[in-house]
C-alpha cells in the first residue's frame, strides 16, 4: 500500500481555493495526488474555520502525549502486578 503525502495547511488551502474558483475536482485531485473525498472533506473544514481549521491545536499534541504516557503507565503497572504474583 502507498504511503500518504504528508499535506500542509499551506497546500489545503491552495486545494480548497482551486476548488472554490470553480477547477475541476478530478483535475486537481490528480495534480495534488489527492483523494475526492479528502478534497470535499478539507473544503467543509475551510468553510467552517477557513485555514485555522487545517491546523494542529497545540491541545492536541499535549493529550496525544499524555494519553501515550498513560498507556506506557498502564503496562508498567501489568508487568509488575504479573511479576509479584
Amino acid at each position: 500500500m502507498e504511503k500518504r503525502k504528508n499535506i500542509t495547511s499551506k497546500i489545503k488551502v491552495e486545494i480548497v481555493l482551486s476548488l472554490l474558483r470553480g477547477e475541476d475536482p478530478e483535475l486537481i485531485s490528480r495534480e495534488y495526488g489527492v483523494t475526492l473525498a479528502d478534497i470535499h472533506h478539507w473544503r467543509d473544514q475551510f468553510i467552517e474555520s477557513g485555514s485555522d481549521g487545517f491546523k494542529r491545536k497545540p491541545d492536541d499534541s499535549k493529550l496525544i502525549a499524555a494519553e501515550r504516557k498513560i498507556g506506557q503507565l498502564q503496562m508498567e503497572l501489568e508487568f509488575t502486578k504479573k511479576r509479584t504474583n
